[in-house]
């Protein structure tokens, strides 16, 4: 995993004072785990080859549902629903049809089966509730030639005495559900559910095994100046012309699409960068402007049996090297941040939303956290809190009021014995309380089983903790290894490299640390709650709105398609969600950091400094100078040396004024 997280290896080319060309080659695997791409592309079925993934998930919905939105099909009592396909061109399909139901008992009974009549083709589907590995999705295997272009209509009916229950999103559009009550004569597509009273579509998915018909691949943000020196501090270069050629395959009907865009500040911002463009369409007006630049490779085809292969990418960048850094500057500490960055969308939850202060001030936070020594210290001290507002651990919750992922309401009911007590409910209340006094913290969906990740300036990574981790006691946890606390994906993998004896779960207040392996002698919730599967929501603001998302998740199987899932195979095992990635920086991204880029000035005691950062609610930077006061700072600005040690700090600060993690150069300056 270490090369995750190391930066772009640049193949230089020989420095000069006048234009040149400087090149960069993405041809290894190695580079492909540096690039960012989304869930349809393949870079491990054939090592060092980008291509498209060979699966691809149709639904017309994406399972924002309750637990009462349901059909009960038995008797004359059919359901339909319809796929567009435009075509066949498919080795297999299969159907994931959600089971509103935690209980399997009665999938297990013999005589209990669906029919799964598609284009007037019945499948007897016997249920196998293994294949539906975590529950609330069932698995029924469509051969491809039942399929066609165009509309495929899916028609359930169960000839048994027992009921089986489908769960439905309210929708408008596409319109491709419908009801019969009369067992099949006549159907309705506008009043579904038990009482009639959702127009919508059924939580029914297919599952392809083609190549769908698009896809994108791009690079992490380029510094222009780094194809002419790895050196810390670089030299400042006008670019004049850039060209990217491909080592590609691109049978018929198939195509590689390459855009470009660029600027002057290390990541892309609407006001420094320009909008994606064709090579073609850059002039040297533009190009000009460019300290750092970023491609993007959409893959695309026409025939869902085959894919274009990306095999390499050649970067020459014909620039001028008008100012070099002095040679009399040597860098002598360097403490520099660097920024990893995922593909994937985070939206975090706004500092100024106006119900986040309330949740502060309402239950005085600030002095709940107020005599802790350290970061670390604040989020312990906040999961024992929030725990400690549920006194029956997991008791009766699914007779209490099933509420959202809102943690002023279950503040205002748990001490009245009114909100349903377990871990989705502390977790998402964890998370919203230590967001409310400028910390970082998300949610993580398990097997059975939901907890929390805060993000920890102290170990510059993305910790779990487990606020509901004893089912009959005020327990919450985090797991370490060697001193050092995990994360989810860490625990995961150690899981299944059976390392679990390498696990220690650290109960916070109240107990000391047990190792992994004897969790369930102490009546704790073990790393084994990690083994099977693990996804996050891509946002943490529901204070803000509760919707897209699952109201009641927790209290039904998980339905929503909006989480990002983790796979451990290229071909992704839980077959019913459309996001899923192999690509640890996905999850594990960097928060509060600063990252110093140095350039040479007009003068030889001269650098340009720009600094970068990824901090939710940013504010602004802090810099210091040799170790002076700390003063606020733009982006950019002009540091002038002087002779022998020169220091430079810098940090961000977000709108709580909480300081971020400190980037510290040091160099040593002789005229």
């Amino acid at each position: 995993m270490k090369s995750l997280y190391a930066f772009l290896i640049f193949l230089i080319s020989a420095f000069s004072l006048s234009g040149a060309d400087y090149k960069k080659s993405f041809t290894s695997a190695k580079d492909w785990d540096n690039t960012l791409y989304d869930w349809k592309i393949d870079v491990t079925t054939s090592p060092g080859d980008v291509k498209l993934l060979k699966t691809e998930l149709i639904a017309d919905e994406m399972g924002v549902t309750t637990g009462n939105m349901e059909e009960i099909i038995i008797g004359k009592t059919w359901v339909k629903k319809e796929f567009f396909l435009d075509d066949v061109e498919a080795d297999k399909g299969v159907l994931l049809i959600h089971w509103n139901e935690y209980s399997s008992n009665e999938l297990k009974e013999k005589d209990f089966f669906l029919w799964v009549v598609v284009n007037d083709n019945p499948i007897k589907l016997n249920f196998d509730v293994d294949r539906m590995l975590t529950g609330g999705w069932i698995r029924c295997d469509v051969p491809v030639e039942f399929l066609k272009p165009g509309i495929n209509t899916v028609v359930l009916k169960n000839e048994t005495n027992h009921e089986f229950i489908i769960s439905l999103e309210a929708s408008r559009i596409p319109d491709r559900s419908a009801k019969s009550i009369d067992g099949g004569n006549t159907w309705d597509s506008n009043h579904l559910g038990n009482g009639d009273f959702i127009d919508g579509e059924y939580l029914i998915r297919l599952r392809l095994a083609r190549y769908p018909s698009k896809a994108e691949i791009k690079s992490d943000f380029i510094e222009l100046a780094a194809l002419v020196t790895d050196n810390l501090i670089k030299p400042k270069i006008k670019l004049k012309k850039i060209n990217i050629s491909l080592d590609k395959e691109t049978p018929p009907g198939t195509t590689l699409l390459l855009q470009v865009r660029g600027g002057s500040s290390p990541a892309y911002h609407p006001n420094t960068w320009t909008y994606w463009q064709e090579l073609a369409q850059l002039t040297p007006e533009i190009l000009k402007k460019w300290q750092f630049f970023q491609w993007r490779i959409e893959l695309q085809t026409e025939n869902h049996k085959i894919t274009p292969v990306l095999k390499g990418i050649n970067i020459n960048a014909d620039m001028d090297v008008i100012d070099k850094p002095d040679k009399g500057m040597k860098v002598v500490v360097e403490e520099n941040q660097k920024i990893i960055r995922g593909y994937y969308h985070y939206t975090y939850q706004d500092a100024k939303e106006y119900r986040l202060s309330v949740l502060r001030e309402r239950y005085h936070l600030d002095e709940v956290v107020g005599g802790c020594s350290t970061e670390f210290e604040q989020y312990r001290t906040l999961a024992f809190w929030v725990r400690s507002m549920w006194r029956d651990g997991w008791g009766k919750h699914n007779d209490d009021l099933h509420t959202p992922w809102d943690a002023l309401i279950t503040l205002e009911l748990a001490p009245q014995n009114k909100a349903a007590g377990m871990c989705f409910i502390y977790a998402n209340t964890f998370v919203q309380t230590s967001l409310s006094v400028g910390l970082q913290a998300r949610g993580v969906v398990l097997d059975h089983h939901f907890i929390s990740e805060v993000w920890s300036d102290e170990y510059n990574k993305w910790v779990t903790f487990d606020i509901g981790n004893r089912k009959d006691a005020l327990y919450a946890a985090f797991h370490e290894r060697d001193g050092v606390p995990l994360n989810t994906l860490e625990t995961h993998s150690l899981v299944n490299d059976e390392k679990m004896n390498e696990i220690w779960i650290v109960p916070v207040g109240i107990h000391d640390k047990v190792k992994a392996t004897e969790a369930s002698e102490n009546h704790l919730l073990g790393p084994s709650e990690i083994k099977a599967r693990l996804g996050i929501p891509l946002r943490n603001n529901y204070l803000t709105s509760w919707l897209p998302g699952e109201l009641e998740h927790g209290f039904i199987q998980f339905q929503y398609d909006g989480y990002l899932w983790w796979k451990d195979t290229p071909i992704p095992k839980y077959e019913e969600y459309t996001y899923h990635s192999s690509h640890p920086r996905d999850f594990y991204w960097t928060l509060n950091q600063a990252q110093i880029f140095l350039i040479a000035g007009d003068q030889k005691e001269d650098l340009n400094v720009i600094l970068d950062t990824e901090t939710p609610n940013f504010e602004n930077f802090q810099v210091r100078i040799d170790g002076k006061e700390w003063k606020d700072s733009s982006y950019e600005f002009l540091w002038r040396l002087h002779d022998g040690d020169n220091t430079i700090e810098a940090k961000p600060v977000n709108m709580f004024q909480k300081g971020g993690i400190i980037s510290k150069i040091t160099i040593k300056n002789q005229y």
